[in-house]
This record gives structure tokens, sequence and C-alpha cells, in this order.
């Protein structure tokens, strides 16, 4: 029986920290500056990944948990339960909604040095601050970028739109977007309209990458979304549960967006919450099934160490689904993001820190989600 993927992440990144250590005894071995072919590592050690993960595996549980939850707020200022929770280690992030960005780039970076600064009077690892900046139709910030994605038409302009919305975001003090859309639209009246880049996989790739490179560039997260597609969808998932019944050969033609570079570093990709009967099961949600994790994602080239972080889970299509968030961390899931409601992360922290301590949630789950968290939050520059 195959490990799950959670424990074959960690024993990767174990095996770096391995390697990293005894390199230096194996060049010794060979003499007169020959080391032999034996001595050179087969796979590249990520030291990174190892110290992420020896870093989850201090903290205490709770605090574990707290690096695997994103909430929001409403309104321009931190409510000071929200700066409590963020002091006291259950937030590893906030996303920015148009209401939290309303004053502009001064404001929200108020807004964001108060979260940060209880983050760290805590002694918790920084926040990701997180928002949806694609372009065009949804965007928090006025100003960058300031062409929608289907209007970015060469690599060149994704580019500099990537790189122009990743300075924005960097002078408000957001360090990921949740962005860029990595779907390729394959139905007439599809609900993402002028979001995408367009109708074919190898074009939407180039154009996604580049914006992603922009952002990055920029010391800005990108995030591609949503995993495994939302292309072929006539509905959001943020309204109402949506099932995609195309053939998994279909949906997996359209991944070439994450073979191109969901494996470089500050990428992430967000699990969509629509289910796909072909791929991944008849009435389970991507984001809440172990296949998404542990065959998907792989056979689309993403990288075990990626981090994956859920769409809304409090959105439509996981209405009356019982207990999302421990079922979406149990699969394989990094990051439970809660969108619509403070209350939300809080309700869900205290839910899972009772399964944790009950055994019902293995602390090894946690503790590689967070691993996942505080690797990607290692390669961001400082504020």
């Amino acid at each position: 029986m195959d490990r799950p993927p959670y424990a074959r992440r960690r024993a990767v990144a174990l095996a770096g920290l391995l390697t990293v250590i005894a390199v230096p005894i194996l060049l010794t071995r060979g003499g007169d500056g020959d080391t032999g072919s034996a001595a050179t590592p087969k796979a590249r050690p990520d030291p990174a990944a190892a110290a992420a993960v020896a870093r989850a595996t201090r903290l205490p549980i709770a605090r574990a948990l707290g690096q695997t939850l994103a909430g929001t707020y409403d309104g321009r200022t931190p409510p000071e339960d929200l700066v409590r929770r963020v002091r006291a280690g259950q937030l590893g992030g906030v996303i920015l909604f148009a209401d939290n960005t309303a004053g502009g780039v001064p404001a929200t970076r108020r807004a964001v040095d108060r979260l940060q600064a209880a983050a760290k009077a805590g002694g918790n690892p920084r926040l990701l601050i997180m928002t949806d900046q694609e372009g065009g139709l949804v965007k928090r910030l006025p100003g960058a970028p300031d062409r929608a994605p289907a209007a970015m038409t060469s690599v060149t302009v994704a580019r500099d739109q990537g790189a122009a919305t990743g300075r924005l975001l960097r002078r408000a003090g957001v360090t990921m977007d949740l962005a860029p859309v990595a779907d390729v639209t394959r139905v007439r009246g599809s609900f993402l309209q002028t979001r995408s880049f367009g109708t074919d996989p190898a074009a939407v790739a180039r154009r996604a990458c580049a914006f992603a490179a922009g952002l990055r560039a920029q010391g800005v997260a990108a995030t591609l979304k949503h995993f495994p597609g939302l292309g072929r969808a006539r509905g959001n998932t943020d309204d109402r549960r949506i099932a995609i019944d195309d053939p998994a050969a279909a949906i997996r033609s359209d991944w070439a967006p994450y073979a191109r570079c969901a494996g470089q570093a500050r990428t992430a990709v967000m699990m969509s919450s629509a289910t796909y009967p072909a791929l991944v099961g008849a009435d389970t949600p991507a984001v809440l099934n172990v296949r998404s994790y542990a065959r998907e994602l792989p056979r689309a080239g993403v990288p075990s160490s990626t981090m994956t972080i859920s769409d809304d889970l409090d959105a439509g299509a996981l209405a009356g689904r019982a207990r999302p968030a421990a079922r979406a961390l149990r699969a394989g899931l990094d990051l439970l993001l809660f969108a619509r409601a403070e209350g939300s992360s809080a309700r869900a922290f205290r839910g899972l820190l009772a399964q944790v301590r009950s055994g019902a949630m293995p602390q090894s789950r946690v503790r590689d989600a967070a691993a996942a968290v505080l690797r990607l939050k290692g390669q961001l520059p400082s504020p």
C-alpha cells in the first residue's frame, strides 16, 4: 500500500536534509579530487523543505495547526478578536477583500502591519497576507493589473502585468496573490468570462506562468487555480455545487500551466471545490478527495513540496458537506481558506484542535501541512 502523500513529502524533505549532511563526507572519499560517480546524489537536496519540516516539528501542535488556517474579517481595521487569534498562533494567513482595502494602499499597509506585529509578538511565523488581484473582473486594490487576463495577449504583456501587480501588492503588505487563473476556457458562457487567459492550453500556460513569474520577481507568491480545472464549468463554485462530467483525459488535457510552472518557488496551487466524477470520484469535491493529492497533482507535474490551498471552504459548492475542513486537511490539503466570515476560521480551529487532541486527526498530517506553508513563507523576502 502506498504511503499517503503527506508521508512521502516528509520523507523527501528529511532525505534532502540527510543528503546535505552526507555530501561533504562523500566528497572526501575519492582522493586527489576524484569524487567518483557514486558520491554524486541522484536528486538535488531541498534544505529549505527539510528546514520547514524541522520548524513545523518544533511548533506546539496547536500552533502548527494554526499555520494551516487562513481567515478574513470585515472592514478596514482588523478586529481585536482576530488580532488576538493571530497573536495566539491560531492563523497562518489572512485574505483581504475590497472592504478591507477600501482605504487604499497606505491604510491597507497599516492594517497588515498590525497583523504582522501581532504574529511576531506571539512568537509566531509571519502571516501570509493574500488577496485576489487577477485583473479585470476580480481585483481588490485599484491599480495593476490594468488588463483582464484575456487581454494579456502575449508573454511579455502578462509578465509586465504580473510584475506591476507584484509591486503594488508589496507596497500594501500583501505577500501572496491568489492568481493567476490557470483554467482553460472550454464552454460557451463560462462563468470565468475574461478571467481566463484563453482557450488553448499551451497559450494559457505561457501567459499564466509569465504573470506568475512577474509576481515572483517582485517577491509575491503566485497561486495557480483552480486545480483540476474550472474551464469546463458553467456555474461558479462560490454559489452552488458544480459537477464537471467530462472524461478524465479531457480534463487532464488542460493541465499545461501546472506542468510548466507549478514547481517554481513562491508558487502554490489552489484546489477546486467542484466534483469530477471521471477523475476523482462521483460525488466528492476535488479539494476533499485524497486522489486529487496522491494521484492527480503528481500526474499534472506538481511536485509534492508545492503548497496547496483550498478555494473558500464556506462556498456554496461545499454547503451540506460534512466536516469539509477536516476532510480537506486529512486528504492532503495544506492551507484551509475561510473567506466569508471571521468566525468560520475560529470554529474550524477549535474543531480541528479537538480532533487532533482526540487522535482523530493525525498530528503528522497537521505538521506536514504546516511544513508546506512554512516552506512557502520561507521563500518570501522580508516585508
